[in-house]
């Protein structure tokens, strides 16, 4: 954790908040990633050298707030203060640091998002100064604030991110397995498996879980890397107790056997998904596309209009359906 005086913690570890997170991205790029924070060596806290302004809060009231992990005191701190002195790199940083963490604790999106805007526009505007207060710090807090604003901003947050790890590695220390994972991920978002592998392989080293091995495991497919997504797959089902992870471990390993015309092993997996989740409607349909590469048509429409009862929209099965088999 970031350390500040006063033995406290800046940053407080989520994890199931990261871990919610984490499967959100599995279900829509069908990858893993988390709202976490770890541990990120760095000097201790900045403090300004400038003459004390009575008329504004002083940075040490900030600090107070921040220790106690009053993100909305440290916001209301920093804006008196900045509204006098409008270039406080000190201020910006804190402020842009406790908008984040406010965010990050807000259910609905479009605040969580608001926040994000906030965090970015204070420490984007901090780092036009020739020295900033946390510099690595806020390199870290912008990658992640750029990644909670979506796909369309995956560049810039592997850009901070990136950014981050170097500055670690610089200082000989390895980097924070959240930055691995969050960096894993965004590179998968922009298509880019190569780079998404091997930061999955360095935030493996560190410590491996489902949902980590799970992400890595798609990273491989999309790389081509078929034997270490099946091996990452298997590790992922062997660890997990999460029911999710667990079907979304089996499909993968279904499609991997399927490509592989493994139709056995592909058609346990389905089973085994249906055994927990009968109102799968994919697995129906996975099933079908057995049973046609196995030359049962009958069998297989069969599949298919079982996966269409399941989920009338379900345009892939319905797509089976129409064609002459």
């Amino acid at each position: 954790m970031y350390e500040i005086p006063g033995n406290s913690a800046i940053f407080e570890r989520r994890p199931s908040r990261r871990r919610k997170r984490l499967l959100r991205v599995i279900l829509a790029v069908s990858l893993v990633a988390a709202v976490g924070v770890t541990a990120f060596g760095v000097p201790a806290l900045y403090r300004s050298v400038r003459a004390r302004n009575p008329e504004i809060p002083s940075e040490e009231s900030i600090l107070a707030a921040w220790n106690a992990k009053d993100y909305d005191g440290v916001l209301s701190l920093s804006g008196e203060g900045l509204a006098r002195i409008p270039l406080d790199p000190f201020r910006l940083v804190l402020s842009g640091f406790a908008s984040f963490y406010r965010g990050v604790g807000e259910s609905d999106g479009e605040i969580r998002l608001k926040y994000m805007d906030d965090a970015i526009f204070s420490l984007r505007k901090a780092l036009t100064f020739p020295s900033v207060p946390f510099r690595s710090q806020v390199d870290y807090v912008l990658g992640k604030a750029y990644y909670q604003k979506g796909p369309y901003y995956m560049d810039e947050a592997v850009r901070f991110l990136d950014a981050a790890i170097q500055d670690s590695e610089t200082r000989g220390e390895p980097p924070p397995q959240d930055i691995l994972e969050y960096s894993a991920v965004a590179y998968s978002i922009l298509g880019e498996p190569v780079r998404s592998v091997a930061a999955f392989e360095k935030a493996l080293a560190r410590g491996k879980t489902d949902l980590l091995l799970l992400a890595a495991a798609r990273a491989y497919d999309l790389n081509g890397q078929k034997d270490k997504a099946e091996i990452s797959a298997l590790d992922a089902l062997s660890l997990t107790e999460d029911s999710l992870v667990r079907e979304k471990a089996r499909f993968l390993l279904g499609a991997l056997y399927l490509e592989r015309k493994d139709f056995k092993l592909a058609e346990e997996q389905y089973n085994l998904i249906l055994e927990m989740n009968p109102e799968s409607a994919d697995a129906h349909y996975h099933l079908g596309l057995i049973w046609q590469e196995k030359g049962d048509p009958v069998r297989a429409r069969a599949a298919w209009r079982k996966a269409v009862s399941l989920d009338p929209m379900h345009t892939a099965a319905r797509q089976k359906l129409a064609e002459r088999i």
